[in-house]
């Protein structure tokens, strides 16, 4: 997904992270709990995640 793609997510969207600057978060899913202008809270099975959106790119 593009940047344009990601800041439209909506609270509750499962997603996936394709690539990242930071590869240990490469392949994290999680449900979208919180989401600013810059950044996604994403609750996974490992918990709570706060990722910065223009380091990733979504399935």
């Amino acid at each position: 997904m593009n940047l344009k793609k990601i800041k439209s997510l909506r609270i509750g969207s499962n997603i996936e992270i394709k690539e990242s600057k930071n590869k240990t978060l490469v392949g994290v899913k999680g449900k979208v709990i919180y989401q600013t202008k810059s950044t996604i809270t994403l609750e996974t099975s490992k918990g709570i995640k706060k990722i910065i959106l223009s380091h990733i790119k979504i399935k």
